[in-house]
């Protein structure tokens, strides 16, 4: 290891040792007390940060170029809210999932699920950062499924250990993206499993699929595994109800089997029209268009 090496380890080490203190004091508090202090994080800390500020910014001016400025005042604020929250979340996600009443899940889709997995096939759930998207796979615990999880492996080592653990809160399977992830991913799959993943993030050089009304680099990998493997698509999203700690998982009925690009563009104006309903509980910080 470089010297260089050495450093950006030790800055890794410290900023996740930062994360473990800050939920070893929180898992003090009440559990609506510790989402709480993760609302005010997220709205008076993180919604200040410059480049978080000016990421979303530029997304509401691309989607929303006409809202006023109390309704864009809100809506950062509403946008601050749930990422607290989902970061408070994903520190305890035991602690999380210890209440199954926080969980609620509906739609045509979850019975095809059922359907799927009463017949041994596999089926892939796709969805986007929204609420907070694991809320999916904690509402079908409820109905006796396990839904594997899909991620991006995080720059810091450390942070993804502890993330991938939290992951494994909801279920044994998690793979990350990478051709490895994917090999296991496809043997999960053609085994009977289920999987999450979530879509709403830019792939460079992937076809340009209308998102919120504006094109989009979109990924088809699911829509080419459901093909192939002739299993179902089904939307999802987990809305954050009022209450800020519990959610509803709505599953819209599987996507027709067609082409994989018209396959993810009926994905994406299922997701689009989920997102617009409380757009504050999407993750506005992402680069998602050009």
């Amino acid at each position: 290891m470089t010297p260089r090496e050495r450093l950006t380890d030790i800055g890794h080490y410290l900023s996740n040792g930062v994360l473990r203190v800050l939920g070893a004091v929180l898992r003090i508090l009440p559990y609506s007390r510790r989402l709480r202090v993760g609302s005010w994080i997220g709205r008076n800390l993180m919604m200040r940060l410059p480049t978080a500020r000016q990421r979303v910014q530029a997304n509401l001016n691309l989607i929303f170029p006409d809202m006023s400025d109390a309704d864009r005042n809100r809506l950062f604020q509403g946008v601050g809210d749930n990422f607290g929250r989902v970061m408070v979340e994903e520190m305890m996600m035991a602690d999380v999932i210890a209440d199954p009443s926080r969980f609620r899940a509906t739609g045509a889709g979850l019975e095809a699920l059922i359907s799927a997995q009463t017949e041994g096939r596999g089926a892939i759930l796709v969805s986007a950062h929204y609420g907070n998207w694991e809320g999916a796979r904690a509402s079908a615990l409820g109905h006796g499924l396990q839904i594997a999880g899909v991620y991006r492996t995080h720059n810091n080592p450390y942070y993804n250990a502890d993330f991938v653990a939290a992951l494994r809160t909801l279920g044994p399977d998690a793979f990350s993206k990478g051709r490895q992830g994917t090999r296991e991913l496809v043997r999960h799959l053609r085994s009977g499993g289920v999987a999450e993943i979530l879509v709403d993030q830019k792939q460079t050089g992937a076809p340009l699929i209308e998102f919120l009304g504006q094109p989009a680099e979109t990924t088809l990998t699911a829509a080419k595994l459901a093909l192939s493997m002739d299993i179902p698509l089904i939307p999802v999203i987990s809305f954050r109800a009022d209450d800020g700690e519990s959610f509803d998982s709505v599953f819209a009925e599987p996507v027709p089997h067609t082409d994989q690009e018209t396959m993810m563009r009926a994905v994406n104006d299922q997701l689009s029209t989920w997102i617009a309903q409380k757009p504050e509980q999407w993750f506005w910080f992402h680069r998602r268009w050009r």
